[in-house]
């Protein structure tokens, strides 16, 4: 009897296991880094690169369209805010926002979407906005739809495209004239920064 009863006392003082109160400490510490933590995570997995990626995989596609097909494309970039006046081209390609379309024009000179599967129109989520096209001429456009001409040469004008993330950073999507692959940069980027 005595052995039972020392056996019992020496599981009770020797248990190995945890106390309620570690274990409650241990998950609240697992909470707070999770909550820290996931924000960052999310952010850093986060559709921007994917959206860039389709983004210059358009643009850079429409010029190998234009050339392949001898005919002009049209980019046509939909800025996160639509245009306050009323357009006098009543097309349904113009009433989209926060995208990309390739254009071209049909028989009776309409502006439709271009038929190549790979061009389809695009349109982002409010975590990845178009908030202004700036082109080489000085000319700012915040809100409507900014058109970008490809040639069948090869060519473009081009055009600085401002893009914000969901975590408010600032991005730039360079279109150089006679470089088909446009240039992602971190930043705010103007013409004079790239001179």
């Amino acid at each position: 009897m005595n052995n039972r009863l020392c056996m019992i006392k020496c599981l009770k003082t020797n248990s190995n296991g945890f106390t309620l109160i570690e274990l409650i400490v241990v998950i609240a510490v697992f909470s707070i880094l999770s909550i820290v933590v996931m924000p960052r995570i999310i952010n850093y997995l986060s559709s921007a690169r994917d959206n860039f990626l389709i983004l210059s995989t358009i643009v850079t596609k429409s010029f190998d369209d234009a050339f392949i097909n001898n005919r002009t494309n049209f980019i046509v970039f939909h800025c996160q805010s639509k245009e306050n006046e009323i357009s006098e081209i009543s097309n349904p390609l113009f009433e989209r926002t926060n995208g990309i379309s390739v254009a071209i024009l049909n028989e009776n000179s309409e502006f439709i979407d271009n038929p190549n599967k790979l061009l389809k129109n695009r349109e982002f989520p409010d975590s990845f906005a178009i908030k202004e096209i700036l082109l080489p001429d000085g000319s700012s456009y915040t809100s409507g739809n900014v058109m970008i001409p490809v040639y069948s040469s090869g060519s473009t004008s081009g055009a600085i495209v401002h893009i914000i993330t969901s975590n408010e950073e600032e991005w730039s999507l360079i279109i150089n004239p006679y470089i088909k692959v446009p240039k992602v940069v971190k930043g705010y980027t103007t013409y004079e920064d790239i001179k």
